[in-house]
């Protein structure tokens, strides 16, 4: 899979996913952690990009200035310890919306352009990157060492009980899960007892149609509906601000777990949608914040500048807003070479699977609705 970098920062974003959330109330933390207003600590002059790349170049070279308003100052930006489970911002009463499957499979084709190099969904893919993170899995990068892919198998086995391929794993993903989350990669990344896994993930991948739809369904469970949400806060009702705030909260998340840049940062620093006058207008800022931001803002590898230029394609597809904005004309996405047209198939893995074509009578079972645990006592028991 091409890419994956950017995968262990979606993996690095959902830090303990499943231990409850943090309450906001109209944008709002309730609570004191030594937050800002969307629960994101100030962050320090080092954090300030060293290196530059043509599309953080003019107006997002990553200098002092330009970078300024991003409250670069002296607040610790070191990992956050969960406190009583809570890693997530509270949006249970935001508002909601909906949108069409074929917007949502657009959305989810988009990004894996970006996560991937092309629109061949990698639900078999399995690899130990050595990020701290265990085995990186599936089409959206569920790993071992933070839960989510513990979390897949515990609903695929919870729906599929009479399927046992993964009973010899459940209690070591378990342990894994329970660790702490702050300062402790070498115990995350562990996989010594998960001998033959990525084996069984690939196979299950490869020949099990339920194994596909389990991590589609778990996959929207945690990304689509919380983009859907936070969208409809912020009135973004068309089908193409929802596929930007979906690839935003892939990459960057939506938990203060991830102090350096998440979803609601961005969204704290583009304003509130009442202080622009038109949808296009919003989701323009919306992107020049999310693209200034990850210029200005540096991991150890700069990852985070050096793939702006997703940024810089979607900026294009917004530019073409009566063309784009209702996700039913292809789009390209110039930097990566690709153009989504909205109608490839994203029910099998033709990448990593032996077979390059859909096998004959290859058919997903119907999506079941995953509730995300809220709380320790449930956080590894599925329910």
């Amino acid at each position: 899979m091409m890419n994956r970098k950017i995968s262990l920062l979606t993996a690095y974003s959902l830090g303990l996913f499943f231990c409850g959330y943090i309450s906001t109330v109209s944008g709002t933390i309730q609570g004191s952690n030594g937050l800002n207003t969307w629960g994101v600590p100030q962050l320090s002059d080092n954090l300030i990009a060293r290196k530059s790349y043509p599309w953080c170049e003019g107006v997002y070279d990553p200098t002092a200035a330009n970078c300024k308003k991003y409250d670069f100052s002296t607040n610790s930006t070191e990992c956050i310890e969960p406190k009583n489970c809570t890693t997530f911002y509270d949006i249970h009463d935001f508002k909601s919306e909906t949108q069409t499957a074929s917007v949502i499979k657009f959305a989810e084709l988009i990004t894996n352009v970006f996560e991937n190099g092309n629109t061949k969904m990698g639900y078999a893919y399995v690899q130990a990157l050595g990020d701290g993170r265990g085995y990186t899995c599936g089409y959206i990068g569920f790993t071992t060492g933070t839960n989510d892919a513990n979390y897949v198998v515990q609903q695929f086995n919870k729906r599929f009980p009479k399927n046992t391929a993964f009973a010899k794993y459940t209690k070591e993903l378990e342990r894994l899960s329970e660790l702490p989350y702050c300062h402790n990669p070498d115990a995350r990344n562990d996989t010594s007892a998960l001998g033959g896994f990525p084996k069984v993930w690939a196979d299950q991948a490869c020949n099990n149609p339920n194994f596909i739809q389990t991590q589609l369904d778990v996959g929207r469970a945690m990304y689509a509906e919380p983009a859907l949400r936070f969208a409809a806060q912020y009135n973004v009702t068309s089908p193409l601000g929802f596929a930007l705030f979906y690839d935003t909260i892939i990459q960057h998340g939506w938990q203060y777990t991830e102090p350096t840049i998440n979803l609601p940062r961005i969204l704290h620093f583009t304003g509130t949608r009442s202080k622009f006058k038109t949808e296009y207008d919003y989701l323009q800022a919306f992107l020049k914040n999310r693209r200034e931001l990850m210029c200005c803002v540096t991991g150890d590898d700069d990852t985070w500048s050096s793939s702006a230029d997703r940024v810089e394609d979607l900026q294009r597809v917004l530019t073409d807003w009566a063309g784009n904005k209702d996700l039913k004309n292809p789009v390209t996405l110039k930097n990566y070479g690709v153009t989504v047209k909205g109608t490839e198939q994203i029910e099998y893995d033709t990448a990593e699977c032996s077979s390059k074509t859909v096998p004959k009578n290859w058919t997903l079972p119907a999506s079941a609705t995953v509730v995300l645990p809220t709380s320790c006592a449930n956080a590894t028991k599925g329910n």
